[in-house]
């Protein structure tokens, strides 16, 4: 790497890193002085404000960089070319005999590794911090939030889930209703209780729900019930870790199902492709397009920076404002395609999820190509 490859290096990762903090801290900002309540207590709770704050805000920054690191980058090379421009750096380096080309291409490799960066982001740390990033400030004192539940079958099992509704933060059912259909149902046909926990899987038992306080007093007398090795309802009769007035209802319908979500957003890419695998009657379409757009986002970050980049190297205006204003009418008229395309892919009525993530990246790819190369080429 040569002197002036260092120098384009630290301006490129010193804006890049002013765009990032400034963005983030614009959200930061106002969701602390919208929820200023909420995060005075939770500090209390936590014994220092500004750990709260860390606490909270650290995986939240991590989501931000995931979802914006496409548009980071593209600012990032455009105000290093305008500066450039305007100090006339740029000009004496293309009057050395340096093509567009050479001078750009530790700034393209930078982009390509923050790209990356935010492929690792998404697959490795924010899987770790999905139980922050799903909270509310709301839900950090633990308090209630009562939320509609959906009534959602389980097949495989043999039930359909309902209740009254949800407590978020505990993951219960208030006024539990599961209709027993599979197996199970030579028992009872229909369980009650006072609430229901949703629990994951352990050595003990897999993941599903622990009714408390069964209103069927018969029903806990009787054993529990299991076919070809797998566990349909577990009593307390023959099991020992519930208590006399509990059941427990093995089940791959996760709470978030409960509160009609489609797929985990911030599960990773092996978490989502074992759902498709073993849940996908639970999810639909929603989960095969946010599969695809896994595997599409890192080229659709490229492509937006390639459209980008013919503004900043073929206009004869360099003032960075307009410059900025057509990068970001570019990067809204790419988002609006990308998510109508989205829309029209999630139900598989007009187009198929697979097309539909990757419809953009086959139309704007070529165009932000050719553009690219023709711009560095002039």
């Amino acid at each position: 790497m040569t002197r002036i490859d260092r120098y384009l290096a630290f301006l490129y990762i010193r804006v890049f890193l002013v765009c990032f903090l400034t963005l983030a801290g614009l959200l930061m900002v106002a969701q602390i002085f919208t929820n200023l309540d909420e995060f005075i207590q939770y500090g209390k709770i936590r014994g220092s404000l500004p750990l709260a704050l860390a606490e909270y805000f650290g995986p939240v920054m991590l989501n931000i960089y995931e979802l914006t690191c496409g548009l980071l980058t593209l600012l990032a090379m455009l105000f290093v070319i305008a500066w450039l421009y305007r100090t006339n750096e740029l000009t004496a380096m293309l009057a050395a005999g340096i093509s567009k080309a050479r001078i750009l291409r530790v700034l393209l490799c930078l982009s390509l590794v923050a790209i990356v960066l935010g492929v690792v982001v998404r697959e490795v740390w924010i899987p770790q911090w999905s139980h922050i990033l799903t909270k509310k400030p709301q839900d950090l004192q633990g308090t209630e939030r009562i939320l509609p539940i959906r009534p959602t079958e389980d097949r495989e099992q043999g039930m359909l889930i309902a209740g009254r509704n949800l407590v978020n933060n505990t993951q219960s059912i208030q006024g539990p209703v599961f209709r027993l259909f599979g197996p199970a149902s030579k028992l009872a046909t229909q369980i009650n209780g006072e609430n229901a926990k949703y629990l994951e899987a352990t050595e003990e038992h897999g993941s599903g729900y622990l009714v408390e306080g069964v209103l069927d007093k018969d029903l806990l007398l009787k054993g529990s019930v299991q076919f070809e090795g797998v566990d349909y309802i577990r009593l307390p009769s023959d099991t020992q870790w519930l208590k006399p007035t509990e059941c427990f209802l093995p089940s791959l319908v996760e709470f978030d199902m409960l509160r009609g979500g489609t797929a985990k957003q911030f599960a990773s890419t092996a978490d989502l492709l074992w759902r498709l695998k073993h849940q996908s009657e639970y999810y639909g379409d929603d989960l095969k397009l946010l599969i695809h757009r896994r595997f599409v986002q890192p080229w659709l970050d490229l492509t937006q920076l390639l459209l980008g980049l013919p503004f900043v190297l073929t206009t004869r205006n360099r003032n960075v404002i307009q410059l900025s204003i057509a990068c970001l009418i570019t990067f809204g008229i790419f988002y609006a395609v990308n998510t109508g395309f989205g829309v029209l892919g999630s139900s598989s009525v007009w187009i198929s999820p697979s097309f539909a993530a990757w419809a953009p990246l086959l139309l704007f790819a070529p165009i932000a190509y050719a553009r690219a190369m023709r711009a560095l080429v002039e």
